[in-house]
């Protein structure tokens, strides 16, 4: 004959698994390791702590998910991308998403806006671009495997010809500055940043020349490793969705968007 559970033996499997799932994410949170780039202002470091406006975001789903205790690491892009491709329960941000890199993550969501363009010194009359084929007539600074070089690299752009490689985002403004380059293919709000970092007005010393519209769309991601639990990876999405839905989320970034 079948047997039926009580009231109360129903409750305390409830209760039961309940205590399994929490538990089942706290053990997991004791190996995630999260980990970014020095790319202001998404992520800057001030006083030996990450800070900066993706690192707002991460760091108020890690508050709801009560993991306020899981430090957040800064290495150079490369160090970072390798990290997150190769290590299980990895967390990287800010990250833009491509074909390239759609199956090698398991992607949280959206944590930041981003807007791309392609900058000259505001005094350089002679570039004029119609078309991403016009570009290819300059040399362009972009830092190894980012998603901008990925994305000019997958439309025929070539390293050592046309695109010219650092590992710093503010290695490329230099070269700007300095004539090295003629191109900055740069995140809108980080090229501001670097620009005012050096005590330089943004508008007289560098202009847009070209909007790389299909490049990330969405904006910048939060992702884990592809091998990361789907439970783990389920819980900071809802997290995610959460603070978005509280306002919290909109706060953060319109303390930001202030460029000029």
């Amino acid at each position: 004959m079948m047997k039926y559970l009580s009231l109360k033996q129903i409750k305390l499997f409830i209760v039961a698994s309940c205590f399994f799932i929490i538990s089942s994410l706290c053990i997991a949170s004791e190996h995630i390791q999260i980990v970014t780039e020095y790319f202001p202002p998404y992520s800057i470091s001030v006083d030996g702590q990450v800070e900066g406006i993706s690192t707002e975001v991460v760091r108020a789903v890690l508050n709801d998910l009560k993991l306020t205790h899981l430090p957040i690491r800064l290495y150079p892009w490369l160090r970072t991308y390798q990290k997150a491709l190769k290590e299980k329960n990895t967390l990287i941000f800010s990250i833009g998403r491509n074909a390239k890199r759609k199956k090698l993550f398991k992607w949280v969501g959206v944590i930041a806006p981003a807007k791309f363009y392609i900058f000259s010194l505001h005094n350089r009359n002679d570039i004029s671009l119609n078309s991403l084929e016009d570009v290819k007539q300059y040399t362009l600074g972009t830092v190894v495997n980012d998603v901008r070089e990925q994305f000019l690299v997958d439309r025929g752009f070539v390293k050592g010809k046309e695109i010219f490689t650092t590992f710093d985002h503010a290695q490329n403004l230099t070269k700007l500055l300095r004539g090295r380059i003629d191109l900055w293919p740069m995140n809108e709000l980080a090229a501001y940043y670097l620009v005012k970092k050096r005590k330089l007005v943004p508008k007289y010393t560098i202009k847009k020349v070209y909007h790389l519209a299909d490049l990330s769309m969405e904006g910048y991601y939060m992702a884990f490793n592809k091998d990361t639990d789907d439970e783990t990876v389920n819980q900071f999405r809802r997290s995610l969705e959460k603070i978005k839905n509280e306002g919290i989320y909109k706060k953060i970034i319109s303390s930001y968007l202030v460029v000029e």
